[in-house]
């Protein structure tokens, strides 16, 4: 029998914001380590990113987040 719930709840939405910035599990238009920022936000959680990459906001696509004050803490710019 099928269980729609646990393949909902194997990834999970992210609460992101514009300014945020993330690192992809797959950044087909760059390298994976690098952070990118959202820039805005469309429908149904679809994040924009600096890289010109759509993303759902969620832990499928998006490995790591922080805010822009983590970011700019972490990275000391």
């Amino acid at each position: 029998m099928y269980n729609y719930k646990s393949e909902i709840n194997k990834a999970s939405q992210l609460m992101l914001f514009v300014g945020d910035y993330v690192q992809l599990h797959y950044n087909y238009l760059g390298n994976h380590s690098d952070w990118v920022q959202v820039i805005d936000i469309e429908p149904c959680d679809i994040c924009l990113l600096s890289n010109g990459s759509r993303v759902c906001a969620s832990s499928e696509y998006i490995k790591e987040a922080l805010s822009e004050g983590q970011y700019k803490e972490k990275h000391n710019v």
